[in-house]
């Protein structure tokens, strides 16, 4: 099922997606309940990010051929940052460029919403509610610049996502692309992560609770690039869907 909150005229609603219809939903993303009374056309709604995390983690250093990329920071194993939860945008919002960086770039990354709240987790199939698309912009010429690497990533706007989550994904080997103005940047596997989804939620959770909503990015693949005023940038992931921004500076 492919869960999306999206806002209609002046209310925001839980609903599944179902090609270019939005069925809403009794409940919420964690307890959707029934199908409600109404369905829209999706193009006339407006996707916000279907998730509102306490936290998001993101998972440095995943794909071999992306630590090529950024040699002079790379860690020898997958590593942990943290992105502020006020980052999160959705389809078709502004990615904001910031004063204070000349390197802002796209990540496109495939996503883990937490269903199911835990420490130390064993089985981490049961705490997953499914999986969307991340975009982990980072102004990359912060991030080199210090040791930790959280305020590289926390800009308002950094964390476009969406535009739903599908609850029955296989994500050992789904395709992620980026293209930036119609021209292809990012194309690659899961089935190239050093640890994979599954692993990715155990890793996290040996060092902090996790909540549901909370949001696992789990690394970019090969072929970050600058973002620049006026670009359209659309990261997307088979099964899933695409996640289209575009690129402002800021006033």
């Amino acid at each position: 099922m492919k869960l999306a909150r999206f806002k209609h005229k002046d209310r925001v609603l839980t609903g599944k997606l179902v090609d270019d219809k939005v069925f809403s939903l009794e409940g919420d993303l964690f307890n959707p309940g029934g199908d409600g009374v109404e369905f829209f056309n999706a193009g006339d709604v407006r996707f916000l990010s279907p998730v509102q995390p306490s936290k998001i983690i993101c998972i440095g250093f995943n794909h071999r051929k992306h630590m090529d990329e950024v040699r002079d920071i790379a860690t020898k194993n997958p590593t942990l940052t943290l992105k502020s939860p006020d980052t999160v945008i959705g389809r078709n919002d502004s990615i904001i460029l910031p004063r204070e960086s000349a390197q802002v770039e796209h990540e496109a990354e495939l996503g883990i919403v937490i269903g199911r709240g835990g420490y130390r987790i064993r089985n981490p199939g049961k705490h997953i509610l499914g999986y969307t698309v991340v975009n982990d912009v980072t102004a990359r010429d912060l991030e080199k610049e210090m040791v930790q690497w959280s305020a590289s990533k926390s800009f308002p706007t950094f964390c476009p996502t969406g535009p739903c989550i599908e609850t029955e994904l296989d994500p050992m080997d789904v395709r992620i692309t980026c293209n930036v103005n119609n021209e292809i940047r990012q194309d690659d596997s899961t089935r190239h992560m050093i640890y994979n989804p599954l692993k990715c939620v155990s890793f996290v959770s040996r060092f902090m609770r996790l909540y549901p909503g909370d949001l696992i990015a789990t690394g970019t693949i090969p072929g970050v690039g600058i973002l620049r005023e006026g670009d359209v940038v659309e990261a997307g992931i088979e099964g899933i869907g695409l996640l289209r921004n575009t690129v402002e500076s800021e006033r």
